[in-house]
């Protein structure tokens, strides 16, 4: 197999405007990759190549999470929000949406495992250490642990998985190799809303 794109990723800056420019041409979404069908929710259930965008609830109907990081963050864009995790010189980035509801615990990301780089350029030896302790975001307003989530996913479409692999991963498994993940989030007790809490590259 190839492997392209294995640069380590780190959170990057915004993608809105891609998302925005590129939602304005359909309704019509990509597939929910898999680690998310129990959580996510589609704002339509069309499907196309198009940057998928939902809300995150769980399976019992609850749409209130303490979402969990490892902890570290920076400032971006005169906001504080989560970052990379440097634990041994290993780097980590995991978000988890904890139902307030149920208590179910849902996995939103997990670069060693999703995207471009979990799926295509698996590095077993990185995915094999243990993830790292993780936190409750507090509202950077009121110091709320609960919030509401919303989710958008792109990729380059099948065509483009299909060539890179050179065919060796299914694929009917191109939404699993997306190239970019944004969170955003509100708070369920101030509705504070950052301007994007996550925006990760895969790739």
């Amino acid at each position: 197999m190839k492997v392209f794109r294995a640069s380590a990723p780190f959170p990057r800056e915004p993608a809105a405007e891609l998302f925005r420019s590129l939602t304005l041409v359909t309704h019509a979404m990509m597939p929910i990759p898999t680690h998310l069908k129990d959580c996510v929710v589609p704002d339509d259930a069309a499907v196309d190549e198009s940057p998928l965008a939902g809300t995150v609830r769980c399976p019992c109907g609850g749409e209130r999470f303490d979402l969990l990081f490892p902890g570290q963050t920076h400032e971006w864009d005169k906001e504080v929000i989560p970052c990379t995790a440097e634990i041994e010189g290993r780097f980590f980035f995991l978000i988890r949406a904890l139902c307030k509801k149920c208590g179910k615990s849902h996995l939103l990301l997990d670069i060693d495992f999703h995207g471009w780089n979990g799926l295509v350029c698996h590095n077993e030896e990185q995915s094999a250490h243990p993830r790292p302790p993780l936190v409750a975001w507090k509202c950077v307003n009121c110091g709320g642990s609960a919030h509401t989530a919303r989710i958008e996913v792109a990729g380059e479409g099948k065509e483009d998985f299909i060539s890179e692999t050179d065919g060796e991963i299914d694929e009917d498994r191109w939404p699993d190799g997306f190239g970019w993940l944004t969170i955003n989030i509100k708070c369920a007790g101030c509705g504070h809303t950052p301007k994007t809490w996550v925006s990760c590259e895969t790739m």
